[in-house]
């Protein structure tokens, strides 16, 4: 008699239960799940490497797009020292330090940390010289004197040809008779805006380390003369002004003057200073129709030992003169 079991009829067979199928289904199970899981995760890797790149193209696309020598035709005496960068998903850290040079010697003058994100506005989260400025009145020095908060040392002001001021200030004096191993940063302004090769006779080349270029229109002018009543609101602040730096062994001439109108006119377009180049720029060519298209001066910043700058003081073309930054020589 045999112990095998028929079906009875209609009575389907159970395969699903057996030990052989069952252990088939968990293998083509597992199969199926590392393929979900590998093909999710190459999926995502491609993506997120995707995304990276994407992101950290757009991001060094916004870095050459700032205003990489904006510096160099702005801020009096004052140069990019270098620039690292700490680069995140959707975010670089940029921290900027400024140098300038006194004599024959460079000093650390700022700092400055930035936010760069892949998408909005670029956002300052540091400046060693201080977010806002305060400045109070300096009896000795009959005018309100500027200081940098990241090192102490003075900041240097331009007085404007053609506006009337209450007091115009003298320190080139002071500067000549500080110690002989003293190195000294002046600001000199003129009585009237001259022409490079003007300047460049009238002058001289040694010593001098920067240009103040007349980028103010006359309408501008007279509306500082008509809403302006203090004599510290007239002034320029050397790190807002235009202008170019000069070296002994490279004597500027009118084509310094070109090579700062190109720079800026290659500027026009690009960063998130557009607006002031424009302005900057239509100033100029409005003040140069009187000079056939030759770039004007309205002042210098010339740096030195006492000994050095003393030929300066005998310049009767020199209006006002501000004592900036001092270092010792040795």
């Amino acid at each position: 008699m045999s112990d095998k079991r028929e079906p009875k009829n209609g009575e389907e067979i159970d395969f699903i239960s057996s030990p052989s199928i069952q252990k088939a289904i968990k293998k083509s199970k597992r199969k199926q799940t590392i393929k979900y899981v590998t093909i999710t995760v190459l999926t995502t890797t491609l993506l997120l490497t995707i995304l990276f790149m994407g992101s950290q193209y757009i991001l060094t696309k916004r870095i050459q797009n700032q205003d990489m020598f904006y510096e160099s035709v702005h801020g009096a005496n004052i140069s990019p020292g270098g620039t690292s960068y700490n680069y995140n998903l959707f975010s670089i850290t940029a921290e900027t330090t400024y140098r300038k040079n006194i004599g024959d010697r460079s000093i650390l003058w700022d700092k400055k940390i930035e936010k760069i994100p892949l998408i909005g506005r670029i956002e300052t989260l540091e400046k060693g010289s201080g977010m806002t400025e305060v400045n109070s009145l300096n009896p000795e020095a009959q005018r309100y004197v500027r200081y940098n908060d990241f090192n102490n040392e003075r900041k240097i002001d331009f007085y404007y040809p053609g506006l009337e001021y209450d007091y115009l200030p003298h320190e080139l004096d002071i500067a000549v008779g500080l110690d002989e191993n003293t190195l000294i940063e002046v600001a000199l302004s003129f009585k009237e805006p001259m022409t490079i090769s003007e300047v460049a006779n009238k002058l001289g080349k040694g010593n001098v380390n920067w240009l103040w270029v007349d980028t103010t229109s006359a309408s501008q002018m007279e509306r500082m003369e008509r809403e302006l009543d203090s004599d510290s609101l007239k002034t320029k602040g050397g790190g807002g002004a235009f202008g170019f730096a000069v070296m002994p062994e490279y004597p500027y001439s009118e084509e310094s003057g070109e090579g700062f109108v190109g720079m800026l006119e290659q500027l026009r377009d690009k960063g998130i200073h557009k607006s002031t180049i424009k302005e900057a720029l239509k100033g100029i060519k409005e003040n140069t129709q009187a000079t056939n298209g030759k770039v004007r001066l309205n002042g210098a910043v010339v740096t030195g030992t006492p000994v050095e700058l003393k030929r300066f003081q005998e310049l009767d073309f020199i209006r006002a003169s501000v004592l900036g930054a001092t270092i010792d020589k040795y």
